[in-house]
């Protein structure tokens, strides 16, 4: 039980008109009209009301005591974190793979090339701002192999065992056509394509020459065969981002357009080293799920496709960006040499501070912002361990705020210097730091669409996949909550709750993190559990509230979060445990309701509103009872659904309802497999590791005069 707040004093404005009208007979024995209308008595009521406005400042002194004992404890608001996203600029020159193209290449520098969303009357123009350079380089295609499916994907092919196709320098009808696969094309045959330089982060068309409709079987919307791309990291094959296939499957003259991932490395493939990208061919329905109404996969092939020409041209690159604008060597003030100073940003609150981002100390150039030759400090959380000599400073990312180390006096009367102090009349100044950060920035895939200056060679810009990550400034009253959770010193990870707590704040990103623990015994029948000494991460991306039905390409975790939550918590576990990080298995529900609405009521209006409710009582980060995110392990029954649509306003009352679950069954192309409906008795069950999510839902709404009629069939059969 919390300790009770005390009241310092509990009079009401009655209470003090009261008590002062008592003391008048005591006081003032003469005056004896006591009616509101006596101007004496309008005057003790004002002084009433000032007196109350006084005591209700001085109850607040415990409140105020308990948020600087807060601070005391080092706790902070935490700041606002920035959306992320992949920018995707388009060139208006293509870079051909021809003599002299290197001069055609283009750069685009990060953090100085922005692009922003549509400004509109009612909301601001949001902005990203690339993280780093993006190089748009000559695609050099020398190497081109078919290898049959006997061959390990170890990233180590042998000579013998390729068949090498001779890359024609131009197309023509002359030019022998190459089959892509064995003659029987067989699962896991391959074609290689090697690069000599490195192409990270550039789209690249690969323009081929094809004999049409020579792959026997090829169904053209849906090819069997898979591109994939080499990984160094992992040493795997890693499916690679195919943004169009003009040639489908190779079966017609024309590109296919790819889009490359950061990081590539080169291995060798039939003792070529290069950097490589493959095409497989596969009808498995873990490559390939079934498509359409028919849940139907690819068809095999009984004859390959065949190539006469090859040509690859960089018409784009993809980089990384985040949703800020960027503030550069701005000057904050000029050092008077005294310990213990301050200065402030212009934009404050600004986002947390990159490498790059420190102060700079110099003196004054040609221009204010002029820092060349500035000698770079190092920022710290606090100034214990910094020395007389150490150019140290601390910041606060919410006010802006710079400080320099203090001079403390010490029981002998000496005086003890903590961190270097900039010289009197030097210029202090900030190299950079960026600005924004929010919930606003989660804009959906191809907002970003307007460049924010004049880039040579880039005709266009868009976002392809939808921006995560976003969140506002902590709240007081959630820091307030927070800090139960700090005072149990959880500065290492021993339990679920240690892990779950730490993992969420590592990242911004992360909206939720469930803790899976190892098997308790080897007699243990649950399945898919880490083994002994392993924690599994589940986490949760954040969303933001504008994001009703997720999506799974919404739901993915970025490699960029993962890496953070490793890195945090591998500071903060024991040192035998083993940390994975992965996503929960989303179980996707679908409802079919039928219901009566209120006959005041508007019928379309009620529908938006089941539909908005149940959308966010099945949402993974802010549904379940308690609008904190579906619990792990709690199942979904029909009663949950009848409480939720019967609180709705304008509902009469339900009349059928039906549960349909799915499953991805492509995690990387975010499919899902076929519904199936669950048991109204039972009701959907999640096993470790699951987590419920929405997705789209039937709302009918049936007129009150058809209830009872012949005419009327229930859902499940029987009659409510």
């Amino acid at each position: 039980m919390p300790l009770p707040s005390p009241n310092l004093d509990d009079r009401s404005f009655q209470s003090l008109v009261d008590d002062t009208k008592r003391m008048i007979g005591l006081r003032c024995p003469e005056w004896t009209d006591h009616n509101v209308s006596d101007p004496g008595i309008t005057l003790l009521e004002l002084f009433a009301y000032l007196t109350e406005t006084m005591l209700f400042r001085m109850n607040q002194v415990p409140e105020k005591n308990h948020i600087r004992f807060l601070d005391m404890l080092g706790v902070r608001l935490e700041p606002a974190e920035a959306a992320t996203t992949d920018l995707r600029f388009r060139l208006s020159r293509w870079i051909e793979d021809e003599e002299g193209a290197e001069e055609n290449e283009v750069q685009l520098k990060g953090g100085q090339t922005a692009a922003a969303t549509v400004r509109t009357e009612t909301e601001d123009a949001i902005e990203f701002v690339t993280d780093r350079d993006l190089r748009m380089v000559r695609p050099k295609l020398r190497h081109a192999f078919a290898l049959p499916r006997r061959e390990a994907g170890t990233g180590e092919r042998e000579a013998a065992d390729a068949r090498t196709f001779d890359l024609p320098s131009e197309p023509s009808e002359s030019n022998i056509a190459f089959p892509v696969f064995s003659a029987t094309p067989g699962q896991g045959d391959c074609f290689y394509l090697g690069f000599e330089n490195d192409v990270s982060g550039n789209v690249v068309q690969i323009y081929a020459e094809c004999l049409t409709a020579a792959a026997t079987g090829l169904n053209e919307s849906y090819p069997a065969q898979i591109w994939e791309i080499w990984h160094g990291a992992s040493a795997s094959w890693r499916p690679l981002e195919v943004t169009e296939d003009r040639t489908y499957g190779f079966n017609r003259t024309g590109y296919v357009e790819l889009a490359m991932p950061d990081g590539m490395v080169d291995s060798q493939v039939a003792g070529v080293k290069a950097y490589w990208l493959r095409v497989r061919y596969t009808t498995l329905a873990a490559d390939l799920p079934p498509r359409g109404p028919e849940q139907k996969g690819p068809d095999p092939y009984q004859k390959p496709p065949e190539v006469t020409y090859l040509a690859a041209r960089t018409v784009g690159g993809t980089v990384s960006s985040t949703q800020c604008s960027v503030v550069r060597n701005e000057p904050l003030g000029i050092s008077d040499g005294i310990p213990g100073q301050t200065f402030t940003v212009k934009y404050p609150p600004t986002l947390a501070l990159r490498e790059a981002d420190t102060v700079l100390v110099g003196a004054l150039g040609d221009a204010p912002d002029d820092m060349d030759g500035w000698i770079p400090w190092k920022r710290v959380q606090d100034f214990s361990e910094s020395a007389a000599g150490d150019r140290h400073f601390t910041y606060d990312e919410l006010t802006g705020a710079i400080a320099f180390g203090p001079v403390l006096r010490n029981p002998d009367g000496t005086t003890t210097q903590y961190g270097a102090i900039p010289e009197q009349g030097l210029i202090v100044g900030m190299s950079s730091y960026r600005t924004g950060g929010g919930v606003h920035g989660n804009v959906r895939e191809n907002k970003v669409t307007v460049l924010k200056g004049s880039y040579p060679y880039i005709s266009g810009v868009s976002n392809p996949r939808p921006a995560i990550g976003g969140r506002d400034q902590e709240t007081l009253d959630h820091a307030i909550m927070r800090a139960k959770e700090i005072l149990k010193i959880r500065n290492r990870a021993v339990t679920s709750d240690d892990f779950e707590f730490l993992a969420q704040k590592a990242s911004g990103s992360v909206g939720r993190a469930r803790c899976i623990q190892p098997l308790q015994h080897p007699a243990d029948s649950r399945q898919n559990l880490p083994n002994p000494g392993t924690v599994r991460m589940l986490i949760v991306p954040a969303l933001g509230r504008n994001i009703e039905v997720p999506r799974p390409e919404h739901l993915q975790v970025s490699e960029k979060t993962i890496e953070e939550v490793l890195a945090y918590l591998d500071q903060h576990r024991l040192l035998t445990t083993i940390v994975e990080v992965a996503e929960p298995e989303y179980v996707f529900v679908s409802l079919d309701i039928r219901l009566v609405a209120d006959p005041r009521a508007n019928a379309e209006e009620v529908s938006a509103r089941v539909r908005e409710r149940l959308n966010y009582f099945l949402h993974p980060l802010y549904g379940g009872p308690a609008g904190e995110g579906w619990p792990f392990r709690r199942s979904l029954t029909l009663a949950d659904i009848y409480a939720q649509i019967g609180s709705v306003r304008g509902v009469a009352f339900l009349l059928d309802a039906k549960i349909f679950v799915s499953r991805l069954v492509n995690r990387d192309e975010g499919l899902l497999g076929p519904e199936e409906q669950a048991s109204n008795e039972q009701g959907v069950r999640l096993g470790e590791g699951e987590l419920f999510c929405t997705r789209q839902h039937t709302i009918r709404v049936v007129p009150i005069t058809s209830v009872g009629n012949d005419e009327y069939t229930p859902l499940n059969g029987s009659g409510v």
